[in-house]
């Protein structure tokens, strides 16, 4: 018989907005799969296992072609040691039929450090949120996704933004959102009028497109990927909401990880990764705040250099460079910069940026 495998994602996300920093979500079971098996049986296990963890190698490192890579080929062949923890339970699926369900965990440790070694990025769970704006033409009148309508759409959209582990946020769909833009601008593809009604969402990322669905059920769309001044025109075609939605989240999976992925190397050590820290009242809060650090691809190890009194300056260890650091620690809002102000006369050395650590964050 042959074997039947689904795979889906799970994930939780937290989506904040704040001034100063951009809306961003945690990708809270990066590491996890969730996969429909026709049995408990080894070979399905295995096989199972197999097709999950590229998914994860996917996922984590940003690359859609990633599983084709001969460095992981081994991995792939051999998926069990990177198993945490897996279990079954009997389940419904969408059109209500009983379903075996394998739940799979794989080691963090270990799946960055295949990649590290295969000379391939790791991209962390604290990513930058995507803003949707999403009109869909059907025989049902044009109607934005999200607004009580459009379930199939939209769960589809989810199930292909959870395969690249974006985080999505749609729209209020409030008065406000009402009065900042019509379903015609959005039919128009007007990219100011979308930028403007965008604003409040302090969005890194905004996707904006208009689906029609024809009497046969094929789907064409058009989209404009939003990226500050940048914008990224595209179009897709598809029997289902899977396929017409492919390639959208494929190009913003590949343009975030392009930012926020990280190879790792030799590392710096330098002047340029010092950075100053205010607000560390007391130890749990400088074991919380390290811990949160060297938890970020970019950052291999961060070292204490100086220390006085709620302020310290840090040694950051890098895959990246600044530039980079800067980019993950603006996503969150646990670590904040400031003017340099008073800090930099305390300083006993210079440094490449100044923060105040908040504790708090997504």
């Amino acid at each position: 018989m042959k074997q039947i495998i689904r795979v889906s994602v799970i994930f939780y996300l937290w989506v904040m907005v704040g001034s100063g920093h951009v809306m961003a979500g945690i990708v809270a079971n990066l590491y996890d799969e969730q996969l429909v098996v026709e049995s408990q049986s080894r070979e399905v296990l295995k096989a199972a296992a197999a097709e999950a963890l590229e998914r994860v190698f996917v996922r984590v490192s940003g690359r859609r072609d990633v599983g084709g890579s001969p460095s992981l080929a081994a991995a792939l062949a051999q998926p069990e040691p990177f198993i945490t923890q897996y279990r079954y339970q009997r389940s419904k699926d969408d059109e209500g039929a009983d379903v075996l369900q394998l739940s799979l965990s794989f080691s963090p440790r270990q799946v960055n450090s295949e990649l590290e070694s295969a000379g391939l990025p790791v991209w962390s769970a604290n990513r930058p949120a995507v803003l949707v704006w999403l009109l869909a033409d059907t025989a049902d009148g044009r109607q934005f996704v999200g607004t009580d309508s459009k379930a199939e759409l939209l769960r589809d959209l989810r199930d292909v933004a959870q395969r690249r582990g974006l985080v999505l946020q749609l729209p209020l769909f409030d008065l406000a959102d009402s009065t900042n833009l019509s379903s015609d601008e959005l039919w128009q593809m007007s990219v100011d009028d979308v930028r403007a009604a965008s604003m409040r969402y302090s969005a890194p990322f905004v996707l904006m497109g208009r689906a029609s669905q024809f009497s046969t059920g094929q789907w064409v769309a058009s989209w404009a990927v939003l990226q500050g001044d940048d914008v990224v025109r595209l179009d897709s075609e598809g029997l289902d909401g899977r396929d017409l939605l492919a390639v959208p989240v494929d190009a913003l999976a590949n343009l975030q990880a392009s930012k926020y992925s990280v190879v790792a190397g030799a590392g710096s050590s330098s002047a340029n990764s010092l950075i100053y820290i205010s607000g560390v009242k007391d130890f749990a809060a400088y074991a919380d705040m390290v811990t949160y650090l060297e938890g970020l691809a970019v950052v291999q190890h961060a070292n204490t250099v100086w220390l006085s009194s709620n302020e310290l300056i840090l040694e950051l260890v890098l895959n990246g460079d600044m530039e980079k650091v800067k980019r993950f620690l603006s996503l969150d809002g646990r670590l904040l910069e400031e003017s340099p102000g008073m800090m930099q006369a305390k300083a006993p050395q210079a440094v490449a940026a100044y923060y105040r650590w908040s504790g708090s964050g997504l």
